[in-house]
């Protein structure tokens, strides 16, 4: 099946004299074969080029983030590049380099993309809107889904044999971190082990030294941030090392502190992975297990007395609300009085006490207003498509005589979004995908050799459509428009 919507400009190319046409190019941290090297892919789209006339005028360059991620910065670059029209052709080796995730990728090829008006091309799945969208639409759309899913499905495999490698190295013993804890460093020798690193490894002993003389969190923080105490973050710039570190905004809060007083693997013990497989005696402790236990207690009984109360409501912003003060995450709380409304706050100030930030403060309907309003600039509201049309337009001959065969169906936006929470397109991207991949387990779509889906049966594919929510309606006597 294929879907065009009513709206589609088969206008790729924009205003503009002369195409500006990119490549994008994306290298997962696991997956460093020769094909899929940085060098390797723009080859590749520059060959494409090169047969086509024509240059690439920039590349955008993701290395080392995962196709399950899409909020990559050089992805995220890309595409305000094509909202503000300086692009009109993305080009990539192959669709997993755009993303694994089945639904998210059809979104941008199917509604992202046609919407700007931007062609896209991928060279190894012989792949190009133009021929998509004009002559190969049948085609196409039953070639996607199924290539995106193989690609999820590769990909859940690589996580999952990941996994398992990372779980036996864990039974044994094995440091499997991708840094180690703040008081610690990779030994030299092996990096499956840590040893002290004793600099830090001071500033971990005094703070369980203050935790052990019944001193608060916030005491300790504030202690900490007075006598200009590095946090991780400060001590591995100092020092030089790489990773990821969060400390907000550089100084002590309650949250690191915490972090560094619960971590058993400051007694020797490591408990890791995704399984929490616990060995004693890898390393060489820092807190002797009797000083941790009584810090366990005090931090146990200061908090007994605190009441969580479950929000009312749905927080449909959780974690994505940043201060703009202080870059930190911002609170969702309850009006007052136990009215029904909700507020954000950033609370910095009163875990670190610095006053390093304002305590910014913004009424939760106001964000959704400002969501709604940044939306409708994106896109027409009121001209918004109300469903999508799945079409196949067949014309030939039958038994010597011409005819035309119309084939669609309609599925409407609301009522797939009171469904499953989300648009039409999850519904016409993935229930094909899903049919398919039944056909095949089931055997009716599974012969030796290799074969289209276009030589299998077709009948039990549209029976399902119509039992799965995408019922198609057929004309045989359509009018054509040019």
């Amino acid at each position: 099946m294929s879907r065009k919507s009513r709206k589609t400009n088969n206008s790729i190319q924009k205003s503009t004299s002369e195409p500006v046409i990119v490549g994008y190019v994306r290298l997962s941290v696991p997956n460093k074969e020769d094909n899929h090297s940085i060098e390797n892919q723009k080859l590749i789209i520059e060959s494409w080029a090169k047969q086509q006339k024509t240059l690439i005028s920039h590349f955008y360059v993701d290395n080392g983030f995962s196709g399950s991620n899409y909020e990559r910065p050089a992805f995220q670059e890309l595409l305000q590049d094509i909202k503000d029209e300086k692009v009109n052709c993305v080009v990539v080796k192959d669709l997993s380099r755009l993303g694994h995730n089945l639904v998210e990728t059809g979104y941008y090829i199917e509604m992202f993309f046609p919407l700007h008006r931007v062609r896209f091309v991928s060279v190894n799945d012989q792949f190009d809107t133009i021929d998509g969208i004009n002559n190969q639409l049948g085609d196409f759309k039953v070639c996607v889904p199924f290539t995106n899913a193989f690609h999820e499905e590769t990909a859940l495999d690589i996580k999952k044999k990941t996994e398992t490698a990372l779980d036996c190295k864990a039974q044994r013993g094995l440091f499997i971190g991708a840094r180690a804890p703040f008081g610690y460093k990779k030994s030299e020798v092996n990096h499956n082990k840590i040893v002290i690193d004793e600099e830090a490894a001071k500033i971990v002993k005094k703070i369980f030294e203050l935790a052990t003389n019944d001193m608060g969190l916030t005491a300790i923080v504030r202690y900490l941030n007075e006598n200009h105490i590095p946090t991780p973050m400060q001590y591995a710039r100092a020092n030089g090392l790489t990773g990821k570190y969060n400390d907000g905004s550089g100084n002590w809060n309650t949250r690191s502190v915490k972090h560094i007083l619960t971590n058993s693997t400051y007694t020797g013990i490591l408990i890791q992975g995704k399984n929490k497989r616990v060995v004693e005696n890898t390393h060489e402790a820092l807190i002797d297990s009797n000083s941790f236990e009584v810090v366990q207690k005090n931090l146990q009984s200061k908090t007994l007395n605190v009441e969580t109360k479950p929000q009312s409501t749905e927080n449909l912003l959780k974690g994505k609300i940043i201060c703009g003060c202080c870059g930190e995450k911002m609170q969702r709380k309850r009006g007052t009085n136990h009215a029904d409304w909700h507020f954000f706050t950033c609370n910095t100030n009163n875990r670190i006490n610095t006053g390093t930030c304002t305590g910014m403060y913004i009424r939760e309907e106001e964000i959704f207003h400002a969501i709604h309003k940044q939306i409708g600039k994106e896109i027409d509201l009121n001209e918004m498509i109300d469903y999508i049309e799945e079409i196949r337009i067949y014309q030939g001959k039958k038994d010597g005589q011409e005819k035309k065969y119309y084939l669609y169906n309609v599925c409407d936006h609301q009522e797939c979004y009171k469904e499953v929470g989300s648009q039409a397109v999850s519904y016409t991207t993935g229930v094909p995908a899903m049919i398919g991949t039944m056909l095949l387990l089931q055997g009716q779509w599974k012969r030796a050799g290799v074969y289209n889906v276009e030589e299998f049966d077709p009948d039990p594919f549209m029976e399902a459509l119509n039992k799965w929510g995408l019922p198609w309606i057929e004309d045989h006597n359509p009018v054509l428009v040019d």
